[in-house]
């Protein structure tokens, strides 16, 4: 058996109350909106990147047995992501600061991908910038 852990995937056909979504639909309705203050470190990896890296993990050898962290290995602050949503859309308000930190939140959350790089030599061929262009495109239908 081979696990492997994924870090916050996003893109096309996610569910509406999740975090890019909900960002996309108050940028599209150029609404105000509520964040936090966004200076949470995360790890976003795109859907497509994902499913790749799922792929060539289930087929090699070397990675049978392995507990494998599957992510971009870059920290993003939360609130670039929505300013980076913000900028592409043209619109939207965001409200920093408007929504609390979870008690015990983890202010950084990046996957160390060092392993999946020596086993099977994946990096994700999607930028951060394509990814959510390709998201929003998505949505841009829904909203």
């Amino acid at each position: 058996a081979t696990i492997v852990r994924i870090f916050l995937s996003y893109g096309p056909g996610q569910d509406l109350n999740r975090f890019f979504p909900q960002i996309i639909k108050g940028c599209l309705r150029n609404e105000r909106f509520p964040t936090s203050y966004g200076d949470q470190f995360r790890d976003f990896s795109y859907i497509d990147d994902v499913v790749d890296g799922i792929k060539k993990i289930l087929i090699s050898k070397k990675t049978e047995g392995e507990i494998i962290n599957l992510g971009s290995g870059k920290p993003v602050k939360i609130k670039r992501m929505v300013e980076l949503i913000v900028k592409i859309i043209g619109k939207g308000i965001p409200v920093f600061g408007a929504v609390r930190y979870r008690k015990g939140e983890n202010m950084f959350l990046v996957a160390d991908v060092s392993k999946l790089k020596k086993l099977i030599k994946w990096k994700p061929k999607f930028s951060l910038e394509k990814g959510i262009r390709n998201t929003i495109k998505f949505y841009e239908k829904k909203f």
